[in-house]
């Protein structure tokens, strides 16, 4: 557990690096990226609720930066859970050092998906190490990570720890994203052409 963690951290570290040396993220083309499916007017008159959808992996060797895979929650019309911000989107690092990121969030309930980098990190928002992502992350080393929703954040726990790794949240209409040390300034894309 603590050579993940340590891989994790040095892959945190590195990332602004690797980020200068590789060309600008592609948004996704199709419009099913940026539409997300309208929620229920409650949770139990949901067609499809968050737990009814499997839980996506990153495929071996993770996924082609400018062919997106589907979205996974695409049917799911679940409400948020209290608490939680509703960050759904596609997302482009404008400022900050991960500068050109994209990456797509999806939410129903209190699960979350978010693809980028390669990886599709899926997770329900339940505090716990099973429910959380466990995956691999953009270095290719494995990681297991516990989410909730707390203070209108999104926080991931690398280990289930108390130490916050990850955390994504709305500020007006950009979201804040500190990954490690790194902080950045997201915004939200209506078009591949944004």
């Amino acid at each position: 557990m603590i050579a993940s963690v340590a891989k994790m951290v040095g892959s945190m570290l590195t990332a602004p690096i690797r980020r200068r040396r590789s060309p600008a993220d592609t948004p996704p083309a199709g419009r099913e990226h940026y539409e997300p499916t309208p929620f229920a007017a409650s949770r139990d008159a949901a067609s499809v609720k968050a737990a009814d959808v499997p839980v996506a992996k990153t495929p071996p060797g993770g996924w082609n930066g400018s062919d997106w895979p589907a979205p996974v929650l695409a049917d799911c019309d679940e409400p948020l859970v209290d608490g939680a911000p509703d960050l759904r989107g596609v997302w482009r690092v404008e400022k900050g050092p991960l500068k050109g990121h994209v990456e797509r969030v999806e939410q129903a309930g209190d699960r979350v998906v978010i693809t980028a980098g390669g990886v599709i990190h899926d997770m329900f928002a339940d505090g716990t190490l099973e429910g959380g992502v466990n995956d691999v992350g953009e270095a290719g080393t494995r990681i297991s990570v516990a989410a909730r929703f707390e203070d209108g954040r999104l926080n991931l726990y690398p280990g289930d720890k108390r130490l916050v790794a990850v955390t994504r949240y709305l500020d007006g209409d950009e979201m804040a994203w500190r990954w490690g040390p790194w902080r950045n300034r997201l915004t939200r894309l209506d078009t591949p052409t944004d």
